[in-house]
């Protein structure tokens, strides 16, 4: 993801997103079902998540359907260049 990809995206940080393709590490655990929540706090969620779900499919959907939903290496370049900074209003 170059840099002006990744400014579109900070710009677009407040709004809705959904997180699909996070799987349970446990034998016998559900997946978990995420509801709606503001861009960068997805984009965190899915960063201190690492270790805790299989996040090998995850996905961000934001914007209309025409955006391509973030994946894992998309989330974590995003949180590498802006970090909490993800969170401001």
């Amino acid at each position: 993801m170059d840099r002006p990809a990744m400014a579109s995206v900070f710009r677009m940080r407040h709004q809705p997103a959904i997180i699909s393709g996070v799987r349970s590490l446990g034998t016998g655990q559900a997946d978990p079902v995420f509801h709606s929540r503001p861009l960068g706090e997805a984009i965190r969620f899915i960063v201190r998540s690492d270790g805790q779900y299989d996040l090998s499919a995850v996905a961000i959907s934001y914007g209309d359907r025409a955006t391509p939903p973030l994946g894992g290496r998309e989330v974590r370049a995003l949180w590498q260049e802006y970090g909490e900074r993800l969170l401001e209003a």
